[in-house]
């Protein structure tokens, strides 16, 4: 296995197993040109044919990607890129390779077919700040490890291959044996049909370690929030999970290992300070399959607001603790995302959350906390 990244803003994470500090620019925001050794740009006015400098940008992400090297950063200009996307040129952990949208959710990629519209084998990698749609069953597909996939829009994928067994997910961890890998400050939802598929889901995660951090999905087919396979240490904290699948299935987070590489025992996973809301089947679930005990010991399921659901929580080991059952007074509840899912001064998720093994900053950026203690969900509000 490869060793741990060095701390810097761009990691998936530090050395001692911390996530990533993400600065504006790490989110599609903006852009850092010192941050790497090497810049190449890509435009929708590009050519392929071209150098890939900012005078003479690529037009695709692909190309660009094939001319990378450690320590370059991928600027995409703004605009609808058609097609989907490959990447697969490994990083260092002190070079890393950076694909970043130059204004948040200004780089359109609409991919085609029934697959991955983005898939990712190259490690310390990061994806940042892009708009993903299309007609396949999967939105950015990771197979590396040390990668950071954050502040993107992954959404309305049309899971144009049919209720599969292979499944789907706005975002997914894919590779059992790989590792570190961080998904933070997305925002995921409409993943086929809430209700349809029992495989397709919000966010799905294979492999140990990692943090799931600061996401919004909603309406999903079925879980927001899935770990399986290997999934072991993961931290997932401060994620907004609403209105995903259907009654009977699916729901907001659920948490298990089981199938290939099996004989996976899940410990030292937390699922802290999430706000799980008006999924219709289940809120945040222990699951394995039947005969197995694929939960261990020291995971901690803690703070988390659920309120609204099929059913609350479900824990095969151990209990939950510091559960919020209220309302959670959203500025403006929607169930469709067209909503502000912020906290009013009177939440009851004010200033509940657990500080251990969560996120510093919000979606926004904003250091948490604001006030005494940390606010539960993906936005501190107060």
């Amino acid at each position: 296995m490869a060793p741990a990244p060095a701390a810097d803003l761009a990691s998936s994470a530090a050395a001692d197993g911390t996530p990533t500090l993400l600065a504006e620019s790490d989110v599609g925001v903006g852009t850092d040109a010192a941050a790497s050794t090497y810049n190449l740009y890509v435009s929708t006015t590009g050519s392929d044919t071209n150098s890939g400098s900012q005078a003479a940008p690529f037009r695709t992400i692909s190309r660009a990607a094939k001319a990378a090297k450690p320590s370059t950063t991928i600027h995409v200009a703004a605009g609808t890129y058609s097609g989907n996307v490959a990447t697969s040129v490994h990083g260092t952990a002190t070079a890393r390779i950076r694909y970043v949208s130059d204004t948040k959710w200004g780089a359109k990629i609409i991919g085609s077919g029934s697959e991955a519209m983005w898939t990712n084998n190259g490690n310390y990698t990061d994806i940042a700040g892009f708009d993903i749609t299309g007609s396949g069953r999967l939105g950015i597909l990771n197979y590396a490890s040390y990668t950071s996939i954050s502040g993107n829009h992954v959404h309305n994928l049309a899971v144009s291959g049919g209720c599969a067994g292979n499944g789907g997910a706005g975002i997914n961890n894919a590779n059992y044996a790989a590792s570190d890998g961080d998904i933070i400050g997305n925002v995921v939802h409409d993943i086929g049909v809430p209700g349809k598929c029992n495989g397709v889901q919000g966010i799905y995660s294979s492999n140990p370690r990692g943090h799931i951090f600061n996401n919004v999905v909603y309406r999903v087919s079925a879980w927001g929030i899935q770990l399986w396979h290997a999934a072991n240490n993961v931290m997932i904290a401060n994620n907004t999970v609403f209105q995903n699948g259907a009654n009977g299935m699916g729901g907001g987070i659920v948490i298990g290992t089981g199938d290939a590489p099996g004989g996976v025992v899940m410990t030292n996973t937390k699922v802290i300070n999430n706000i799980v809301y008006k999924n219709p089947a289940a809120g945040i679930k222990e699951y394995c399959y039947s005969g197995f005990n694929c939960i261990g010991a020291n995971n901690v399921v803690a703070n988390n607001l659920v309120n609204g659901n099929g059913s609350a929580i479900s824990m095969k080991v151990g209990s939950a603790t510091g559960t919020i059952t209220a309302d959670p007074l959203f500025v403006n509840y929607q169930a469709n995302g067209t909503g502000n899912y912020r906290l009013t001064s009177g939440s009851p998720a004010v200033n509940k959350g657990s500080a251990s093994s969560a996120p510093l900053y919000d979606i926004d950026n904003v250091a948490r906390p604001k006030g005494a203690a940390l606010d539960i969900g993906a936005y501190e509000s107060f």
